[in-house]
């Protein structure tokens, strides 16, 4: 039955099937993740390679990072719907994110905090508003919906394939390394602005339950939507499945939130009075956010205390078999966050696996590592401000664009395109692994497509909590084929070491090397560096990545030479900002070995005069990974000899790439199990009058998995890889076992839904 059509039902018009505003969108969400998925390539090996971080620092960061992205839509889709409305958030959100992915081209710390806290925003405005304009562009029953969805995320992940390419490229081989690639993901962005803009007179959302004419044809009038078999009336007064569960489910939820939430306000009310009562100037170093980011307790506590109470007001509004329905959502959820838990390690841990063991010669035999760090372009500038001296302008912007200078031919080299081709993959980036997960979406979603169908016919079809038990096996699958590679990895390298170790390097009981934090000491190289005293001899398992290499050796630096680096640095500080400096210092004593060369600093910016043993620095901010980098130069040159042996030898037990390249498989094959199907058993679930912050709550899960994968990561480099996998293998098993055991008592908790 057609009705006639109203005059403020505006005419679309299509291509394909589908109105123009969905490639309008579709384009304008590609670019988005384009941007979203380059920085997630990029910064944890940004933090530690370029900022020379540790493991534990830059997971902290990347935890606070990819979990906040997924809390924030919770606030830009309410001030969406009150007052802004979707497409002035989208909007805002794209040029917040376009800022903040601008600002990381810059490197002092307060800009790199000031861009994430950008990014995080801008996606919370941005991110919830567009997926529901893709569903208002159609009637409430339009069978084109699912289609259109379907469009919409195969742009997701065209721009989730693309940009560890670009952004990865970019960063390997222009002279502003990873900045290009930050700032390829910003015009990414403001690509997706501009289509957005451009595209508005095509994006005609339409009224809840509202016809629409395609092309001058009526719209179908609209029926009225039901969660499932069970219509909501019906499920009200239905008998609960699990009447005890039922009842209690509403107390327990707010019993944890209100005690989290006491436990959080009594812990943060002992630290501010502690630290007040210390000294003011510590209190407001507390305050910062980097202190801030680093609180994570208390911050966590909160978090979690919110949501449970809005969880437990949530399920204490519906009834019986409506309330069974909820649960469920809440059930599932508590597995899908140990699900993204652990697919999350794809930007931390296993980022960095691949940056510093895995072989990365696709195309030719594996080379040596190089002894010393590769020296910054005289055109890029380090602290990363327009330069140096102050001088307005960003020039830079364009100059970090050029490309490295090549390398000098070998003899005998062919040259040609085909040539320079092969010689891309030599080592190929460690962000091109970002771009397995979504090529395979490409090639396998169409095929789960057509399996649950072809299932279902069967009556074979899995329940919801079945694909899910699957899902999470398949992943820790995965994590099995991590174990083996780190198994593999986990070779022998010794060297021989005549006399005494550097007062700086301890011993502990089981002769692991180990450096002294606040009186305890802390192993290097996850416990797999050992002194055996009586054949005089370093031992090490697996791979030592540059990284850690440096660490050790900066840490035996003489006390004297840290001093006077300090003293360097506060004379730098001093000097006027908007003019050019020169400032130096004289080392007395010289440490023994001193070799610039290890510090991988710029020739014109950083000088040492053997005559008179002074350091100078002209027109450089020694930032602080400036002072570790000439820390590393002042080691103790025996010592920095034998490590750097163990340093190079260790390379040839890098693992294959193929490692990473089935993990990857095995992780998208879990997804399709668990991603879309989670999605869709929300919309079908939850009530009527709570659809909306329920899909938000869902949400959520991916903020808990992020805060756990980064949680995991900070244990990277203290757990030995063999450790790091296999835990992460257990708990996953764990979860898919329990699971399974409540598939059938969950599947009755849907009343009917599938």
């Amino acid at each position: 039955m057609s009705t006639a059509p109203s005059a403020s039902i505006p005419k679309q018009r299509t291509f394909l099937g589908h109105p123009l505003g969905l490639y309008v969108l579709f384009f304008t969400e590609m670019w988005e993740r384009f941007s979203f998925y380059g920085m997630r390539a990029l910064l944890v090996l940004y933090l530690v390679n370029d900022f020379k971080w540790t493991q534990r620092e830059a997971s902290n960061v990347y935890k606070w990072y990819t979990s906040l992205v997924y809390l924030t839509p919770l606030l830009g889709g309410y001030l969406a719907d009150r007052w802004l409305g979707n497409k002035r958030a989208v909007v805002i959100g794209a040029i917040l994110m376009a800022i903040g992915q601008f600002l990381m081209t810059f490197e002092p710390e307060a800009i790199f905090y000031a861009a994430l806290v950008f990014l995080i925003f801008g996606n919370g405005f941005f991110k919830p508003n567009m997926s529901t304009q893709v569903g208002r562009l159609y009637p409430q029953n339009d069978p084109r919906r699912d289609g259109a969805y379907t469009i919409f995320y195969m742009g997701i992940n065209l721009g989730a394939f693309l940009s560890p390419l670009v952004c990865g490229w970019l960063a390997a081989n222009t002279i502003g390394g990873r900045h290009t690639g930050f700032m390829a993901a910003g015009i990414g962005m403001v690509l997706g602005l501009l289509f957005y803009l451009v595209g508005q007179p095509w994006i005609q959302e339409l009224k809840a339950g509202a016809e629409t004419r395609v092309d001058g044809r009526e719209g179908v009038e609209p029926v009225q939507q039901v969660g499932g078999p069970m219509s909501e009336a019906t499920a009200e007064q239905t008998s609960s499945t699990v009447p005890h569960l039922n009842r209690m489910a509403p107390t327990v939820c707010a019993v944890l939130g209100w005690v989290l939430l006491a436990g959080a306000l009594v812990l943060g009310a002992l630290r501010v009075i502690s630290v007040k009562l210390s000294s003011p100037s510590e209190f407001l170093e507390s305050l910062s956010l980097s202190k801030h980011i680093a609180n994570n307790t208390l911050v966590s506590m909160g978090i979690v205390a919110v949501c449970a109470l809005i969880g437990a007001w949530i399920l204490g509004q519906p009834q019986r078999a409506l309330r069974d329905r909820v649960l469920t959502i809440y059930l599932l959820g508590i597995f899908v966050v140990f699900f993204w838990a652990a697919f999350e390690q794809a930007g931390n841990a296993l980022n960095v696996w691949a940056d510093k063991t895995t072989n990365r010669y696709l195309t030719g035999p594996a080379q040596p590592p190089p002894l010393f760090p590769e020296k910054p372009h005289s055109d890029q500038t380090a602290e990363g401000e327009s330069d140096q001296t102050g001088n307005a302008g960003l020039s830079r912007w364009f100059t970090m664009w050029k490309l490295k200078p090549s390398r000098p031919d070998k003899t005998g080299e062919k040259k040609g395109l085909w040539e320079w081709f092969k010689r891309q993959w030599n080592p190929v980036p460690a962000e091109y692994f970002q771009s397995i997960n979504a090529l395979a979406i490409f090639v396998l979603a169409p095929l789960f497509a057509w399996l649950w169908t072809a299932l279902d016919r069967r009556g074979l079809n899995p329940s919801v909590a079945g694909k899910m038990a699957i899902g999470l096996v398949l992943i820790s699958l995965g994590f099995g084929v991590m174990y083996l590679a780190a198994q593999r990895e986990d070779q022998t390298t010794e060297t021989a070491f005549e006399g005494e170790l550097p007062p700086q390097i301890k011993l502990n009981a089981d002769n692991q090397l180990c450096e002294e934090e606040n009186k305890e000491l802390k192993p290097y190289h996850a416990s797999r560096l050992t002194y055996d005293k009586e054949k005089k001899r370093l031992l090490m398992r697996g791979v030592l990545a540059d990284t850690e290499r440096d660490r050790i050796v900066r840490d035996t630096a003489p006390e004297s030479f840290e001093k006077a680096i300090e003293k360097l640095k506060k004379e730098v500080e001093s000097q006027p900002k908007d003019k050019p400096f020169t400032v130096s210092v004289k080392l007395d004593p010289v440490p023994p070995g001193f070799d610039l060369r290890y510090a991988g600093l710029d020739d014109k910016k950083v000088r040492y005069d053997e005559t008179d043993h002074t350091l100078t620095v002209k027109d450089l901010r020694l930032a602080d990974k400036d002072v570790k980098a000439l820390k590393v130069a002042a080691g103790e040159p025996k010592f920095r000899d034998t490590v750097n042996h163990l340093y190079l030898n260790s390379a040839r037990h890098c693992v294959s790439p193929w490692w990473l390249f089935g993990f990857y498989i095995l992780a998208t094959l879990a997804e399709l199990c668990l991603s879309p199907v989670g999605l869709s058993m929300v919309s079908k679930l939850a009530p009527a009058k709570f659809a909306t912050m329920l899909m938000g709550l869902w949400l959520l899960t991916s903020f808990f998995g992020n805060f756990a994968a980064g949680a995991f990561g900070e244990r990277w480099g203290e757990w030995t890889p063999t450790e790091y996998f296999l835990y992460i293998m257990a708990l996953l098993g764990i979860a898919a076992f329990v699971l399974f055991l409540l598939v059938r008592k969950i599947t009755a908790m849907m009343h009917g839904v599938r």
